[in-house]
């Protein structure tokens, strides 16, 4: 056998075997309970899937060199445009008006227990650290993913009672983040519900043409979310919310 044929043949091998051990990895990613565990492992895959590609470049390479060359070039330039963070970022913002002042629609928002009723993919939500709501402090949130719960933490790293907040997700590859502002509105309370994401490198190169599919669903996950808050904030008394306004799930210590 030719050893150009025998060297082909090895890295169709390498390549099958890395494929499928992306699947099998990605398998176990779905299966987690542990959020960073289900991050860790899904970037783990997509760093097999990127190596399984370069193999089928390198096939391409030996058994059709220009078209190998051709493809190489194609690949090498979508790498290189995603390479800057801004260009795997992107940030998605939803806002209404609720006919309510803005200490009731916090009563309600910064109620770490009523995320799950607002929230479609929360299954529960409760802080893990000791004591108020406060700066630093953070939530154990179940998340609903694809049929799959997963446990999941967020921190607040940024908080002005009754006004903002800010979450970010506790992971490792990225640092999304979710605000809530309110702001007095002539009608009641301007909401603004916004938020960052940023893919990894590896999963911009394989799945970076999806991104704006990707916000547009985070953009309607977080419009769906405040029309879901809508009937907890404006159906309830006034009288009760605005009395839940300093209350010690909404408000820091001191």
């Amino acid at each position: 056998m030719p050893l150009i044929t025998m060297i082909w043949l090895l890295l169709l091998i390498a390549t099958i075997v890395l494929l499928v051990a992306a699947t099998v990895v990605d398998l176990l990613a779905v299966r987690s309970r542990d959020f960073l565990l289900f991050e860790s492992r899904a970037v783990l895959s997509q760093r097999l899937q990127l190596a399984g590609l370069v193999l089928i470049l390198a096939n391409f390479l030996i058994g059709l060199p220009v078209v190998g060359l051709a493809l190489i070039g194609i690949a090498f330039l979508w790498t290189l445009w995603w390479v800057p963070a801004s260009h795997r970022t992107f940030e998605v913002r939803a806002q209404t008006v609720f006919q309510v002042p803005p200490s009731s629609v916090a009563a309600v928002m910064f109620d770490v227990s009523q995320q799950p009723r607002w929230i479609e993919s929360l299954v529960a939500a409760a802080l893990e650290t000791p004591g108020l709501l406060r700066l630093g402090s953070v939530i154990r949130q179940t998340v609903l993913i694809g049929g799959h719960e997963l446990v999941a933490r967020t921190r607040i790293t940024e908080l002005d009672p009754g006004r903002r907040v800010v979450m970010a997700l506790v992971v490792h590859h990225s640092q999304p983040a979710d605000v809530i502002d309110l702001q007095p509105h002539e009608n009641g309370t301007l909401v603004a519900y916004s938020g960052g994401h940023r893919l990894s490198l590896a999963g911009a190169v394989l799945g970076g043409w999806r991104l704006p599919w990707l916000r547009r669903r985070f953009q309607e996950r977080r419009t769906a979310n405040l029309e879901r808050l809508r009937p907890l904030v404006e159906g309830l008394p006034r009288g009760r919310l605005a009395d839940q306004k300093n209350s010690p799930r909404d408000v820091p210590a001191g």
